[in-house]
């Protein structure tokens, strides 16, 4: 769906010199918003006007986007800044009479403080221990590889982790362990993917982010660290900036698929990550 004031607001989003691409996720947060209010807030949904939307309702939005789509404190406060210069414009250009996100802040960020590397260290140890669950494990196991969590939730990796070349004999235990654990699910759902729904679901069996999450946060207290996928995936990146000092940024882009921006910032971080 097209949000209101679109093309108007995309206008005024290039006359303020901001690159395509920032005005595309513009769009997709506003997007997203709309088609939340449209299926979750009754009485904006009864009459979509933007008289009718109030602080309570973009509240409730990135409560949702906090609790359901575990967005961290960084994304919720470039969203609600999407939102507050979206509502701004609306509101000086007497398109609304009210401004629903004027009341709402950012939120502070302890820079760095969920990135860690030692658990790298211990990893063995990880994939042994029968207190994790298994998907767990196999997050931790698949990001020390350097794979992201829009790469191993897509259906058909299970091709990938077949041809895996593991390190360790703990790892290649793990490997054999989580196959036999897998294999009834696989047989259930009728479908050769690693991450699926512990009932039968035919039409998609595979697990969500989201429902991805509710495993790895059952298990963040027992470990003592960040089990989020983003913060697993910085570790691999700062290990492999710590193991190939020697390199050359353009080396390190292209091992780590970075652009020079993301290369500065993990090297600045590799400097202050426990």
């Amino acid at each position: 769906m097209n949000y209101p004031y679109q093309r108007e607001f995309r206008l005024f989003l290039k006359q303020q010199r901001l690159a395509p691409l920032t005005i595309k996720t513009y769009d997709t947060s506003l997007t997203n918003l709309f088609n939340y209010l449209l299926a979750n807030r009754p009485q904006f949904a009864a009459q979509p006007d933007l008289q009718h939307l109030a602080e309570a309702d973009i509240r409730a939005y990135l409560d949702y986007l906090q609790t359901e789509k575990h967005i961290t404190m960084t994304t919720y406060n470039k969203i609600l800044s999407q939102l507050n210069r979206y509502f701004r414009y609306l509101f000086t250009h007497q398109l609304i009479t009210t401004y629903p996100t004027l009341t709402l802040h950012g939120r502070a960020v302890t820079p760095n403080q969920r990135v860690s590397i030692k658990w790298l260290e211990k990893l063995d140890l990880l994939l042994a221990d029968g207190h994790l669950h298994y998907y767990t494990r196999l997050v931790l196991l698949l990001s020390k590889y350097g794979y992201t969590v829009g790469e191993f939730l897509q259906p058909g990796f299970y091709r990938v982790w077949e041809q895996l070349r593991l390190a360790t004999p703990a790892e290649k235990q793990f490997r054999q362990a989580f196959n036999d654990y897998i294999a009834p699910r696989q047989q259930l759902q009728n479908c050769s993917d690693l991450f699926l729904k512990q009932r039968f679901h035919p039409s998609h069996p595979q697990l969500t982010n989201a429902a991805l999450h509710k495993f790895l946060n059952q298990d963040e207290e027992y470990v003592g660290f960040s089990l989020a996928p983003k913060y697993l995936h910085q570790s691999y990146v700062l290990t492999y900036l710590k193991q190939h000092r020697q390199s050359s940024d353009q080396e390190l882009e292209q091992a780590l698929n970075l652009d020079p921006t993301s290369l500065l910032y993990y090297q600045r971080l590799l400097m202050t990550a426990d």
